[in-house]
C-alpha cells in the first residue's frame, strides 16, 4: 500500500499532465457548459508556454537590436571626439605658428609629412612637395619650434628631409648667451649633444644653442636645443655637454622649408 504514494510523489508533475489530458478527452465527448472549460484548459497548458516563449523571443530580439543601436551611436560618438580632438590640435597648432616669422630675406614654403623613417630615433621624413613647388637640396626645415633638419633629396612632387636626429647630419651651433660655437650632434647612445667646445667655454644649463649659420646652409639664429646637462671635464680639453632638442623629433607633422625670397 505504501507503494503508491511513493510512486505518485515522485511523478507528481507527470500525474498532473496525465490527469489534464485524461480530462480534456472526457470532456471532448460531453457537452453543456464544461467546453468554456476545457478552452481555458488548453490555453492554459497547450498554448500559453508557447506564447511566453515567442513573447521572450521577440523580447531578446529587440533588446539586441537596441545593443546594436547604442553601440552604433557610441562608435560615432568616439569618432566625432577624436576628430573634435585632433580640429582643437590643428587650431592650437595654428595659434602658435602666429607670430611665427621667417628669418630676414627669407620666406615659408608649408609641407607635411607623409612617411617618417625610423632607427630608433625618426632620421628622415619624406615631405608632400618638390621641386615642382620650388623646393631643392639643402633647405633649411623648420617646424615652430626650431630647426628640424634640412632637403636632401628632391623628386618633382616629394622630398626627403635629412633630420637633425640622423649621426651623419651635424651642424654648427652657437651658445646663445655667450655666442662661443660648437657643433650639435646625435648619436643613438648620447642623444643630441654640444661637441667642439672648449673646456673653458661659458655656458650653462639652460642656455640655448641657436645654428650659426656658418657653412652656408642654415641661417643664423634658429633654435637647435637647450643645454640640459654639463658634465665634469676630468681634465679633458673639451666640455662634455648634453643637449635637450627644441623640436620634437617623434611628433613632427606640419614642417617649413625656408627658401630664398628673390622679390
Amino acid at each position: 500500500m505504501a507503494l503508491f504514494p511513493t510512486i505518485f510523489r515522485k511523478n507528481r508533475r507527470n500525474f498532473s499532465y496525465l490527469s489534464a489530458i485524461i480530462l480534456l478527452f472526457l470532456v471532448s465527448f460531453s457537452g453543456g457548459e464544461v467546453r468554456p472549460f476545457l478552452g481555458y484548459l488548453s490555453t492554459t497548458i497547450f498554448y500559453s508556454p508557447f506564447y511566453r516563449f515567442k513573447t521572450n523571443i521577440e523580447d531578446l530580439k529587440s533588446t539586441a537590436e537596441e545593443n546594436r543601436r547604442l553601440k552604433n551611436q557610441l562608435a560615432e560618438s568616439a569618432l566625432q571626439l577624436s576628430l573634435l580632438n585632433e580640429t582643437r590640435r590643428e587650431n592650437q597648432r595654428l595659434r602658435e605658428l602666429i607670430g611665427f616669422a621667417p628669418p630676414k630675406d627669407f620666406r615659408l614654403i608649408p609641407v607635411k609629412v607623409v612617411s617618417l623613417l625610423q632607427h630608433f630615433y625618426p632620421i628622415s621624413a619624406v615631405v608632400n612637395k618638390g621641386s615642382e613647388d620650388g623646393l631643392y637640396e639643402n633647405q633649411a626645415v623648420v617646424n615652430r619650434y626650431g630647426l628640424v633638419g634640412k632637403i636632401k633629396e628632391v623628386m618633382p612632387r616629394y622630398a626627403t628631409v635629412q633630420l637633425l636626429t640622423d649621426p651623419s647630419n651635424p651642424v654648427s651651433g652657437r651658445v646663445a648667451q655667450s655666442r662661443q660655437i660648437g657643433i650639435v650632434k646625435f648619436s643613438p647612445e648620447r642623444g643630441m649633444y654640444l661637441d667642439n667646445l672648449p673646456a673653458d667655454a661659458d655656458i650653462k644649463k639652460g642656455d640655448l644653442i641657436t645654428s650659426s649659420g656658418l657653412g652656408g646652409i642654415y641661417p643664423p639664429g634658429l633654435a637647435i636645443a637647450v643645454v640640459d646637462t654639463i658634465y665634469p671635464n676630468a681634465g679633458e680639453i673639451l666640455k662634455n655637454v648634453r643637449l635637450r632638442p627644441t623640436a620634437d623629433f617623434f611628433e613632427i607633422d606640419e614642417l617649413y622649408v625656408l627658401t630664398e625670397d628673390k622679390r
